[in-house]
C-alpha cells in the first residue's frame, strides 16, 4: 500500500500536470475565440451586403426601373404621353456679370467706380 505522502505527491503531481496542460493552450485558445468573433462579424456584414445587393438587383430588373431608362438613354414615351422640350438660350451658362467681357475694361472700371460712388452716397 502507498504510503500518505507518497499517494499526495503523486496527486499533486497529476493537478499539476493537468493545470499546465489547460493552461498551456489558454492564450491560443482565446486568440481563436477572438478570430472566430472577427470572421462571425464579417459573415454578418456579407450577409448584410448580399441582402443590399440581391435587393439592388431586384431593382434593376424590375419594369419601373426598365421604363425610367428607356425613356432617359432611349428618348421613349407612353401612349398618349406628351413630351415637352426645355431648351436653354445660347450663354446661359454664363453669369450674368459676363455681359460686360467684350467691353474695353477701363470703361468697365469706369462704370464700377460710378456705381461704388453711387451706393456710398
Amino acid at each position: 500500500m502507498l504510503s500518505r505522502p507518497v499517494f499526495t505527491f503523486i496527486l499533486l503531481f497529476a493537478v499539476v500536470f493537468l493545470a499546465y496542460l489547460i493552461f498551456r493552450d489558454y492564450p491560443k485558445s482565446r486568440e481563436v475565440k477572438n478570430q472566430l468573433g472577427e470572421i462571425e462579424s464579417n459573415l454578418e456584414n456579407l450577409k448584410k451586403d448580399e441582402e443590399k445587393q440581391k435587393g439592388l438587383a431586384e431593382y434593376l430588373n424590375s419594369e419601373s426601373y426598365l421604363e425610367k431608362q428607356a425613356r432617359l438613354r432611349l428618348n421613349l414615351k407612353k401612349e398618349g404621353e406628351e413630351v415637352v422640350f426645355i431648351y436653354r438660350k445660347d450663354g446661359a451658362g454664363e453669369s450674368p456679370g459676363n455681359e460686360e467681357t467684350n467691353e474695353n475694361p477701363f470703361l468697365s472700371k469706369l462704370k464700377e467706380w460710378f456705381r461704388m460712388l453711387r451706393i456710398a452716397f
